[in-house]
């Protein structure tokens, strides 16, 4: 990759446990599969977080049960117990972002730098109630203001978007997602300020194409440009278009 480029690769989920998932993670991932309670959770969870590996692994050259996951300084408050999970062997500059939603995970990685991905398959909600704790005011009504059935898919872009940039931050969703406006009467790429943590305060927010059943966002650093993506699924590890 250079520095213009960022992959972006989709992994399909099973429904149910799958051999030699589990041995790739660790004691703590591990002990974090174990909480889930519902069997099928618990083998998106595992398969999820073996996907990530197994990606990570092809861009290293290495193992995907060696990698070792580490955190890096929180931007909040600077604690590294609860920062942005990152790398930490082996040595590498490269950065990651992961989601995982319904059927599919999504893994972003670039080359350095922050990145931020998220996957969410659309899901019956009070649009109205929900728009009301995470939606700023112009983005509540725009979305609120369109046709009954256009407005499930209109707030699940918008809060993919924010996940994408809250994600790269590094602050997640603990930050007032009222304050970070994504423009979901837009669609492809727009500009999203968020003042949260000590990072960049302008983001680039690209939509990607996840098919009629979810919605998923990009995001990176910098104002608007169009970031060289590449597509690829694990399941053909075939590059793709389809990104826009």
């Amino acid at each position: 990759m250079t520095s213009d480029e960022v992959v972006v690769w989709s992994v399909p989920l099973p429904g149910a446990a799958r051999d030699g998932d589990l041995a790739l993670l660790d004691d703590a991932e591990r002990a974090r599969a174990d909480r889930y309670l519902r069997p099928g959770d618990r083998a998106s969870f595992v398969a999820g977080r073996a996907a990530l590996r197994r990606v990570l692994a092809e861009h290293l050259g290495v193992g995907a049960g060696a990698i070792v996951w580490g955190r890096a300084p929180c931007p909040g408050c600077g604690s590294e117990r609860h920062g942005p999970p990152r790398i930490a062997d082996p040595p590498t500059p490269l950065t990651f972002g992961f989601s995982r939603s319904g059927a599919w995970a999504l893994v972003a990685v670039a080359p350095s730098g922050p990145v931020g991905v998220d996957v969410e398959a659309l899901r019956t909600l009070d649009v109205r109630e929900t728009a009301a704790l995470s939606l700023s005011p112009r983005e509540s009504a725009y979305v609120l203001g369109l046709p009954h059935e256009e407005r499930l898919r209109a707030f699940h872009r918008a809060w993919v978007r924010k996940e994408a940039v809250t994600k790269a931050v590094g602050v997640g969703i603990a930050t007032d997602l009222r304050r970070v406006d994504v423009s979901p009467d837009r669609t492809g790429t727009v500009t999203v300020r968020c003042d949260a943590g000590t990072g960049p305060d302008t983001w680039t927010v690209t939509d990607l194409d996840v098919g009629e059943e979810a919605v998923a966002a990009l995001a990176l650093p910098g104002t608007p440009r169009q970031p060289a993506i590449h597509a690829r699924c694990w399941g053909t590890l075939e590059s793709r278009k389809g990104i826009r």
